[in-house]
């Protein structure tokens, strides 16, 4: 029994340094200013992963993979990525993709964000529900759009996992997308063992998710494994207000402040993470949309031309 007890801590020892080799989380300090020139590797990874936020917007089907969404897809980041579910759901609406990158040891599942018209409705839902029997509420229309394709998600995940035991579980999106990766990857590693070790979660252009209660929850569970990032003065990260149904966002934002990629990493909350020297210190009116439409030159310049449809 004793050999046997010696065997299974010696065996997660080795999971534990394999996953550290394979993945490296980057290291940024709360309350701190970076040159780009400081931040390239963070630069790489916020292009990596904004690369398959886009790639779950574009439509990938199944059976044709790559091919099948221009110039979303064409990027080795991409190519290098195994597909193995694509998932369209009318009703509730929702899109997206889970795949394997052998290469860098990770699982990836991606959400994407408002690329059908139809997605409006679900962006437009802002009265909050309550979460999973707590205290918190959240966004209504995404956590419907996750509920619709969770059990999928959560069944082709499972496998993977035991497929892959040693592999890192990254739950990306942009926008919309980026909402719902967010409340996805928090409610399955509620269901899913041994995903809390493993996940990390990386969102672009997110919407604010619930209410700071909400806030308080996602932070105690997924707020040291997340990344928000933010881009500049993009509008979409100030929606829905905060005086509406006490909206907050959770940590960890990561804000590029201007084109040249300088960013500010704001502070840690317990609570509302709502750092003002960060993305909120832009004034409403001075935003653009066309700083959601640019995180480090990603999505690419002709996806917006073909990202909407019913």
């Amino acid at each position: 029994m004793l050999v046997n007890s010696r065997l299974i801590v010696l065996l997660g020892f080795a999971l534990l340094f394999c996953l550290a080799a394979a993945y490296q989380d980057v290291k940024l300090v709360p309350g701190r200013h970076y040159q780009a020139s400081e931040v390239r590797p963070v630069h790489n990874l916020v292009r990596k992963y904004m690369r398959y936020s886009t790639a779950a917007s574009s439509f990938v089907d199944m059976a044709a993979g790559w091919t099948s969404c221009g110039l979303a897809c064409n990027s080795p980041d991409v190519h290098d990525v195994t597909l193995n579910l694509t998932w369209h759901v009318d009703i509730p609406l929702s899109d997206g993709l889970i795949g394997v990158h052998t290469h860098d040891k990770e699982i990836v599942v991606a959400w994407a964000g408002t690329h059908r018209y139809r997605a409006l409705i679900t962006d437009m839902s802002v009265m909050t529900v309550p979460y999973m029997g707590t205290k918190g509420n959240v966004h209504s229309g995404f956590l419907e759009s996750v509920q619709g394709a969770g059990r999928t998600v959560e069944s082709h995940l499972r496998r993977l996992m035991t497929d892959y035991p040693d592999y890192m579980v990254v739950f990306t999106g942009h926008s919309k997308g980026g909402a719902e990766a967010a409340l996805s990857a928090l409610d399955l590693v509620g269901r899913v063992d041994g995903l809390r070790e493993r996940v990390r979660v990386w969102t672009f252009g997110e919407p604010r998710l619930g209410d700071t209660h909400f806030a308080t929850i996602y932070n105690k569970l997924l707020g040291p494994v997340t990344y928000r990032v933010t881009s500049a003065a993009d509008p979409v990260v100030a929606m829905p207000p905060r005086f509406l149904f006490d909206y907050c966002h959770h940590n960890l934002e990561i804000w590029i402040s201007n084109a040249e990629g300088d960013i500010y990493v704001g502070e840690e909350f317990r609570e509302c993470a709502e750092d003002p020297r960060a993305s909120g210190s832009v004034d409403f009116y001075d935003r653009s949309i066309l700083w959601h439409k640019n995180y480090l030159g990603l999505p690419p310049q002709d996806h917006a031309d073909a990202e909407f449809s019913w």
